[in-house]
């Protein structure tokens, strides 16, 4: 299953395996709704965008047992979710180069609204709500300026669009909030594209993606981490955050096939020196060629375990989920899962006896 960390041998989770990869085949995303959205404290509902094998587009709610809860037709390929913090509301953007971002109620299984994005501007995929949500931060393309832009909607006014900011790069992709609040983080990914060519990457030759620490309040960036030259079609493109602000990255090579590259790397705070110097220090995990080969060079998802310790990495192409120790900076293990893509948080135990990953 796409949203659950687990090895080979054991499901971690009291669900028929094979039956719920056959009900939702074709999940590109995942995310979790926390229970205090519904009725009861033990509800718990998973979230997914995937394709059916008549190629339509849909999202999916299901339950702990697998359950469908409710099921929508997209219009088109959809990405990933942002759930409101205190209202039953969940919105889901399309995938690049959709237009759509609906807006759902998980409860009573209804469309509330589309959000209404500029003209000239589509999705990436991914979005954020501040934490008291009254404003939704968006990942989107302003493809006519060849920039990034992050779309600022008014959640408390029907989802008006109200201000885009600069994300400080091209193709920003999942962003996020650190614990302040104030601070987005954003992926800028570095691949320019145009929804006139939908897939067709542009800039490989001289694409160069950063992460960017931006102020949602005035736009402002606040700090800015760039790969070596050597590693420039390096894509990054998803992120998490853990309770202490300490940043994960998933990333996709672009270059030559043959080539071998990290795929993973963590920004973690250091001491504060000179006010100039970053409060953040970027730090590439190694793993065994033999692993990093087995990652296809792509990466699907990123997430810390609810210690912090511990994250995942799933790589879809290579049917590969990585577990990674952010103390150490190392490489941990891997499972094999088949076309393994979303990821939702749990807690990762290791047991050394039996060399197996516990999900708790």
């Amino acid at each position: 299953m796409p949203c659950l960390f687990e090895s080979d041998s054991i499901l971690w989770m009291e669900i028929n395996r094979r039956q719920l990869l056959t009900v939702f085949t074709g999940m590109a995303a995942c995310a979790v709704v926390p229970r205090h959205m519904f009725a009861s404290a033990e509800d718990r509902l998973y979230l997914a965008a995937r394709a059916t094998s008549e190629n339509e587009y849909r999202m999916t709610g299901f339950d702990e047992t697998g359950k469908c809860m409710f099921d929508f037709q997209l219009p088109a390929r959809g990405h990933s979710f942002a759930v409101h913090p205190n209202r039953r509301e969940i919105v889901h953007f399309a995938r690049r180069p959709g237009r759509f971002g609906i807006v759902i109620d998980p409860v009573s299984k209804t469309e509330k609204r589309w959000l209404p994005i500029s003209e000239n501007r589509h999705f990436y995929g991914h979005g954020v709500f501040s934490s008291n949500g009254k404003f939704l931060y968006a990942s989107e393309n302003d493809f006519t300026n060849e920039r990034g832009v992050i779309g600022v909607y008014d959640a408390d006014h029907k989802y008006q669009r109200i201000q885009e900011l600069d994300s400080h790069g091209i193709e920003p992709h999942e962003i996020n909030l650190l614990s302040d609040d104030r601070t987005l983080v954003s992926a800028n990914g570095g691949i320019l594209t145009h929804p006139s060519l939908p897939r067709v990457k542009l800039n490989i030759p001289e694409m160069r993606s950063s992460l960017c620490f931006i102020d949602r309040i005035n736009g402002n960036l606040i700090e800015e981490h760039r790969l070596s030259s050597e590693l420039q079609q390096l894509s990054i493109r998803h992120l998490a955050i853990s309770s202490d602000d300490t940043v994960a990255v998933a990333m996709q090579y672009q270059g030559p096939k043959q080539n071998i590259v990290p795929l993973v790397a963590t920004l973690s705070k250091q001491e504060s020196g000179a006010a100039s110097a970053p409060r953040y220090r970027l730090k590439l995990l190694q793993a065994p060629s033999e692993v990093l080969r087995a990652m296809k060079q792509y990466c699907g998802d990123v997430r810390f375990d609810s210690s912090g310790q511990i994250i995942a990495v799933t790589s879809p192409r290579g049917d590969i989920i990585t577990f990674w120790n952010v103390s150490t900076f190392s490489y941990m293990n891997s499972v094999r899962l088949t076309d393994c893509c979303g990821l939702s948080q749990g807690t990762v135990q290791w047991h050394l006896l039996s060399d197996k990953y516990v999900l708790t």
